[in-house]
């Protein structure tokens, strides 16, 4: 028998203010799999109490969790961006205690069906997801035999890397050609970013979220870019690919660009 949510919807569209639990080694929202359903879950909370006593779990496993506050007027925006991750249930928590709701039934799923192809923008749902419980778990400051199925969770975010298509932010060069002829041409820039060694490293993103983050200023432009094409792609000097930086920052060095086509036998 279905259970009306309508009074949980209702309250949750009144509140002033919610605080989601984030990953502080992804900067983003953190992912947990319910162990009975598997629904990709997002934590939000009342109160920071009751978020720090969520968090005493995950402490103890050296996973680092941080309180984000969203005002009302953010909330559709934030419920909506969890559709690009890959989240499919909400869990809030109040002091009266714990209730689920499935994000569709709170939020609309986007639907860019009825646009022209070329217009639809990149969603890498799988990458994002996978992406995100590996790296929560691949971060933790203990040794590898510790961290929980690594291997298997590796494995998931590997394919799903080679099977994505990538935002690429581009710089226009000035001249009087228009912008596809300039892309054409390849009349652009490639902007660069150094790590804690000084090694350059180039930004791509899963999402134009991700690359919103980035591009704060609208500088850039942006190509679609499959997986096997990235290498062409790199500049002079660069060491690889760094994923989302704003987000889970994952690197993508030249080796493992080749390694990988390698590996999943694509060309």
């Amino acid at each position: 028998m279905a259970v009306d949510k309508t009074f949980l919807i209702r309250s949750i569209q009144k509140k002033e203010e919610m605080i989601v639990v984030f990953c502080a080694y992804t900067n983003m929202p953190f992912v947990v799999c319910d162990p009975e359903t598997f629904n990709d879950q997002v934590w939000i909370f009342d109160n920071e109490k009751l978020l720090q006593e969520f968090a005493k779990q995950y402490t103890e496993k050296k996973i680092l969790l941080k309180g984000l506050k969203y005002p009302n007027k953010a909330f559709l925006g934030f419920f909506s961006m969890l559709y690009t991750i890959g989240v499919n249930e909400l869990v809030f928590v109040s002091e009266s205690g714990k209730e689920t709701l499935e994000l569709e039934e709170l939020v609309r799923r986007p639907d860019f069906s009825q646009l022209p192809k070329e217009q639809q923008p990149i969603q890498n749902t799988e990458l994002q997801l996978t992406g995100l419980y590996f790296m929560q778990e691949a971060s933790r400051p203990v040794p590898n035999e510790e961290k929980e199925g690594l291997k298997d969770l590796e494995e998931e975010f590997a394919a799903n890397l080679v099977k994505s298509r990538y935002i690429v932010p581009i710089e226009l060069l000035e001249g009087p050609e228009s912008d596809n002829e300039k892309l054409k041409n390849r009349k652009y820039k490639l902007p660069i970013l150094k790590n804690k060694k000084e090694e350059i490293m180039q930004p791509i993103f899963t999402d134009p979220t991700e690359l919103a983050k980035f591009n704060k200023n609208n500088r850039f432009k942006a190509l679609a870019v499959p997986f096997v094409d990235l290498s062409k792609l790199l500049v002079k000097d660069s060491n690889g690919f760094i994923l989302n930086p704003a987000g889970f920052h994952i690197t993508v060095p030249k080796a493992l660009l080749e390694g990988l086509k390698k590996r999943f036998d694509v060309q």
